[in-house]
């Protein structure tokens, strides 16, 4: 990374540590005068709030079923019946 600025590229990458604070001083202040000066670079950093944002309000999956009980639910389906 340079070290006297920070371009599109390096901010795209940086872009979910400066969201969530994990960017040191130094480089902080590189990324900030970035983003005074690149539309871009605005624009991107507000897709991945928004795209974060969106993820946080989704409900939390299932947790998936294990062969095991899929394995029993079948058993207990077709115990005695055989196929109908």
């Amino acid at each position: 990374m340079n070290v006297d600025e920070i371009v599109c590229r390096e901010f795209a990458e940086l872009a979910s540590d400066y969201l969530d604070g994990e960017i040191p001083d130094p480089t902080l202040e590189l990324v900030e005068e970035h983003l005074a000066m690149c539309d871009w670079c605005r624009d991107h950093l507000h897709h991945v709030e928004a795209t974060a944002a969106a993820l946080a309000r989704l409900p939390e999956p299932a947790p998936p079923a294990t062969l095991d009980a899929l394995v029993g639910a079948f058993r207990r389906q077709t115990k005695g019946g055989g196929a109908r």
